[in-house]
Formats: C-alpha cells, sequence, structure tokens
C-alpha cells in the first residue's frame, strides 16, 4: 500500500514508513504511520480487535478471563454503548464458551446418572 506523506511529498510503501505504537487512556492503542523522510504523522493503521477490557468493573482484564469468570456480565456490556471492535471481540470469546458449554452439556447427557457429578466436576476444570 502506497501512502503520501502530506508534509514533504514522499511517496513510500507503507512497509517502509516508520511505524510506532501509541498508547492511549483506555487502555488501548493505535499504531500510527509515520514519514521515513521527516518523521511527521501520515496515517493509522488499523490493526486486530481489542483483547482487554478497557473501563469497568473488569479494566485491565483479557476478554476471554473475564469470559470464563462471568460471561453474563459480557453479555450484558454486548447491549450497551461500545465500540464494534470491543463488541465484536467480546462476541467472539463468548461464542468459543458457548460452543463448549454445548458440547460439555452433550458429554454430561450421554454420561451415566451415576457419574454426571464427577463429569461436570472434570469439564469445569478443563475451561
Amino acid at each position: 500500500m502506497e501512502i503520501v506523506c502530506r508534509h514533504c511529498g514522499l511517496c513510500q510503501n507503507l512497509l517502509t514508513a516508520k511505524i510506532e505504537k501509541h498508547y492511549i487512556p483506555n487502555g488501548g492503542y493505535h499504531i500510527k504511520a509515520l514519514c521515513s523522510n521527516c518523521g511527521r504523522f501520515i496515517r493509522n493503521i488499523p490493526h486486530s480487535s481489542p483483547k482487554i477490557i478497557p473501563f469497568g468493573k473488569y479494566k485491565g482484564m483479557l476478554i476471554a478471563d473475564v469470559v470464563k469468570e462471568n460471561p453474563a456480565y459480557l453479555r450484558w456490556l454486548c447491549g450497551r454503548n461500545i465500540t464494534t471492535s470491543l463488541r465484536k471481540s467480546i462476541q467472539r470469546e463468548l461464542e468459543k464458551v458457548e460452543d463448549v458449554d454445548t458440547q460439555t452439556w452433550k458429554e454430561l447427557t450421554n454420561t451415566k446418572s451415576d457419574n454426571k457429578e464427577e463429569k461436570w466436576q472434570d469439564l469445569k476444570s478443563k475451561l
């Protein structure tokens, strides 16, 4: 991808531009492309969606850890006014857990009744 610096006019490939990670107060970050000639800002570069809850009760925690601890909170949070990228990250993690829960339920229902509690405890410890 070719990018042009508005300040010095240098046309460069995104791979040759200087890349800098800029941390923001809410716990996230931006990846910025800077001109390799004059060092000025050219543009923000899209990156993967957030993996950390940037605010609230679980601020700074990985979404994957919160899903294990309190998936109901994340389902509630998805219904609130949050960024699309955060919502998608949360939904991806919830889908992983729900797939495991469905598999767990199928395994439990196919287990003899005298062994279900032991099987349930074993499955919970793996999550």
